[in-house]
């Protein structure tokens, strides 16, 4: 791991874990601020910036994660704690951080602070793009320095399970019976009233992304183990069993500008999201009924002033009911795969990003803005988080082979007998993974699904063979 700035206007790297900036005098440039995963999503968020800017538009990627062969451009990292990792043990390590963290340790870096202003002085201002938007970004003054995506405050009242639970049960769409809580206590009782009745029980945090503060349980002591001493607020609702996790991805531009995008289905495992596939095994009734639910809760949030992607999750039993589970106010990880699958479906529209920019900056959605149709065929994509539970040592570095669009215009080539996924963003070797993080990330496209699981499995196997556990 090393330590480089290739630019004259800001030298302090100290509390950087690495860059490789380097800047065109003659491009504008925006900043990406989030974990690598959604990296290549920004190269298509340059068009409407350069519709504003009136030249070449390029953008540097501020992310979190440590890799030891980092191939992006324009690259720096930051992660005080894999750098006080390393200061303690002389190994590098990747460590996962809260996303309003690193938010906050951007905001307060000071190379990132001489660059921001070396950029406005540049060019006037500039545009800071957000996996999730953070109330800790304080970069954002929102007169030089704008954020492409919702507002902070507006996205963690929505992000908030407790209140989303509300939201929805007002707007009278079916999700399982349960209520918020303001206390473990609180929720331990209501625990107890849905087990009594012999359902198991669905716990939530306030805040949980991924299924990473949540639980299901069948019993109060379970519940006691996984959240005792925390002093937050729970929903708690019963378990419903069901045989699909189906996810909706959209866009607000305002009550009545609502962009429904795609229907895909998540692998869930217990409470854990691990990755999707396209398209949803569903049948198009569910599917427009999904999608009209979604456009609903689309409005509403619209309505309170939110603007920019959004998502939703729901689970469809076998009688096919469907019950809300929750609303993202945010990117959600599949961003990049729904764009891609936009561009296939509906060559020369505006592109995903693009839909997002004018909605968050002019409160619209571009004319001429078409939806996918339900029978759309002929791509079909998984994706898999590889996310480790136990500290891991990588000792063989894996890189991509291609990118995800030269995968996705192979994927529905006649006769194409090439690989049917890649392996993006591997930590690479010599390095430690702490449990809880991502060791890579697997993307596999065909023109079939059973091909998109065979390349999922083919690429979790070779994926599997890079590491150890670390036993200390």
């Amino acid at each position: 791991m090393r330590s480089q700035i290739l630019t004259d206007e800001a030298r302090d790297t100290s509390e950087l874990i690495y860059t490789n900036v380097t800047l065109d005098p003659d491009k504008a440039y925006f900043l990406y601020v989030g974990e690598i995963k959604a990296y290549w999503l920004n190269c298509l968020m340059k068009r409407p910036l350069e519709r504003l800017y009136g030249r070449e538009v390029d953008f540097i990627a501020v992310v979190p994660d440590v890799l030891t062969r980092p191939s992006h451009r324009n690259l720096v990292v930051i992660n005080s704690s894999a750098m006080n990792l390393y200061e303690k043990t002389g190994i590098h390590h990747n460590v996962r951080i809260p996303g309003s963290v690193f938010a906050a340790e951007v905001s307060a870096n000071a190379y990132m602070n001489n660059l921001v202003d070396m950029l406005v002085d540049r060019q006037g201002s500039v545009y800071i793009n957000m996996f999730e938007s953070k109330e800790t970004m304080s970069l954002v003054d929102g007169d030089s320095v704008r954020l492409v995506g919702p507002d902070p405050k507006l996205a963690r009242f929505l992000n908030n399970k407790l209140i989303q639970y509300e939201i929805v049960k007002n707007l009278g769409i079916p999700l399982p019976s349960g209520c918020g809580n303001e206390s473990l206590a609180s929720a331990l009782e209501s625990a107890k009233r849905i087990l009594e009745q012999g359902h198991s029980v669905f716990v939530s945090g306030e805040y949980s992304a991924a299924g990473s503060n949540s639980i299901i349980a069948d019993s109060v002591r379970e519940i006691e183990e996984r959240f005792g001493g925390s002093e937050e607020k729970y929903l708690v609702t019963r378990f419903l069993e069901h045989d699909h996790d189906p996810t909706v991805l959209g866009v607000v531009a305002g009550e009545d500008q609502v962009y429904i995008a795609t229907v895909a289905d998540q692998n869930i495992v217990g409470t854990q999201f691990m990755g999707s596939t396209y398209p949803t095994v569903l049948g198009e009734e569910t599917v427009r009924d999904l999608k009209e639910m979604t456009r609903q809760i689309g409005a509403h949030i619209g309505r309170i002033g939110y603007r920019g992607v959004f998502g939703c999750d729901y689970i469809v039993d076998s009688n096919k009911d469907i019950h809300f589970i929750e609303i993202n106010a945010r990117k959600q990880g599949t961003t990049f795969e729904t764009t891609l699958t936009m561009m296939h479906h509906l060559p020369g529209h505006p592109y995903f990003p693009e839909l997002e920019f004018i909605a968050v900056t002019e409160g619209r959605l571009p004319d001429g803005t078409r939806e996918m149709d339900l029978e759309s065929e002929g791509l079909c994509w998984g994706t898999h988080n590889f996310k480790v539970n136990v500290d891991i040592e990588i000792h063989r570095h894996l890189t991509s082979g291609c990118t995800q669009f030269e995968l996705f215009n192979n994927a529905c080539k006649k006769g194409y007998t090439g690989k049917r996924y890649l392996i993006e963003d591997h930590v690479g070797d010599p390095i430690r993974q702490k449990a809880g993080g991502f060791l890579a990330r697997i993307i596999a496209a065909a023109d079939n699904c059973e091909d998109v699981q065979s390349a999922l499995s083919e690429g979790a196997e070779e994926v599997k063979r890079t590491f150890r556990e670390v036993h200390e």
